[in-house]
Order: C-alpha cells, then sequence, then structure tokens
C-alpha cells in the first residue's frame, strides 16, 4: 500500500514538472518571421564573412607560423564581417541569444575548415610536396 501510493505520488509530480516545462514563455521566437530580404541578407554578410577568412588565410604571413596561432589570428582580423551578420539579425527583431548561436556556430564551423586547411598546407610544406 505505502509502495503504490509512493508511486502514484511520483507519477503526479512528474506529471507536474513536464506540464510545467512545456509551458511557452513569453518570449519564443519563431524563426519564420524572417523576411526573404533579411534571408537574402544575412546569406550576404555570411559570404563576405567566408571570402574574408579564405582570403586572408591565403596569405604568406600565416605559413611560418603554427597553424593553431595562424587560424587564430584569421579568424580575429574577420570578426568585424562576422558582427554585420548580428547587426542583420537584431535590425530584424531576432533575439540576441538566438543570434549569438547562429554566430557561435558559423565562427565554430569556419574555425574547423581553416584550421584544418593550414595544418594540411603545413604538413605539405614540411613533407617537402611543391607549392
Amino acid at each position: 500500500m505505502k509502495k503504490a501510493f509512493l508511486f502514484a505520488l511520483c507519477v503526479l509530480s512528474f506529471t507536474a514538472i513536464a506540464e510545467e516545462n512545456t509551458k511557452p514563455s513569453g518570449e519564443t521566437w519563431n524563426g519564420s518571421k524572417l523576411s526573404e530580404a533579411t534571408i537574402k541578407q544575412v546569406q550576404a554578410d555570411k559570404y563576405s564573412y567566408t571570402q574574408c577568412i579564405y582570403k586572408e588565410s591565403q596569405k604568406q604571413g600565416y605559413q611560418k607560423i603554427d597553424s593553431r596561432v595562424a587560424t587564430d589570428a584569421v579568424m580575429k582580423q574577420c570578426e568585424k564581417e562576422l558582427s554585420k551578420i548580428r547587426s542583420t539579425f537584431t535590425n530584424s527583431g531576432v533575439p540576441g541569444i538566438v543570434a549569438d548561436r547562429y554566430l557561435k556556430k558559423t565562427r565554430i564551423g569556419m574555425t574547423r575548415k581553416i584550421l584544418k586547411s593550414l595544418i594540411f598546407a603545413e604538413a605539405a610544406r614540411k613533407s617537402g610536396a611543391p607549392q
């Protein structure tokens, strides 16, 4: 009897917690609120950011230093281009948390690509491959 009562009490408390967590907060944001012009502007800003990263990583000075340090330097040089994406999002009414999450995802993806590229180039130089 005590076990059944305890079980019923646990089930009721778990359902109360589950209902509380499923209530939408007042600050929900629906991604479909973005206009077509905003999406195109974000895509253009992201393209200019990737072009900045690729152009910066092709500079000869980065070949003389460690690839991790070079990657960090490249990413810092193009941070201004990345901030344009954030301003586009915030001007369109996107919450800062959502915009920052997108920027973090974009930054991490580009960092991985550039680091991989610079490590590959460093390994090719060390192996004596023609440049």
